[in-house]
């Protein structure tokens, strides 16, 4: 598999995490809630960018476009992040409630 296709598919993966937990976090009775969700969702961004080079072990020489800098995290693996974060804090959100 291709070194870009494993960093999407690890940003999905957080995605989903940050996903079921800002769910949780929306259907408690809290003020802060909103606040809490959108910490998560950067928090839980942040994680991969900084582990990718060590749970993929590559170097960030290796990266296409020769360096692994926050802005290509972004470019490369928002997307997919913020998918499974939006599907599965919908359906969380919406089992909790139901």
């Amino acid at each position: 598999m291709e070194l870009v296709a494993k960093i999407t598919l690890l940003f999905a993966g957080w995605g989903a995490i940050a996903g079921v937990l800002s769910g949780f976090l929306r259907g408690m009775p809290t003020d802060q809630g909103s606040l809490a969700l959108l910490a998560i969702f950067f928090f839980l961004f942040y994680i991969p960018y900084k582990l990718a080079p060590n749970i993929l072990k590559f170097s960030p020489e290796e990266f296409p476009g020769g360096k692994w800098t926050g802005w290509t995290a972004f470019k490369r693996g928002f997307s997919g992040f913020f998918i499974m974060w939006l599907v599965l804090w919908i359906m969380t959100y919406t089992i909790l409630v139901s």
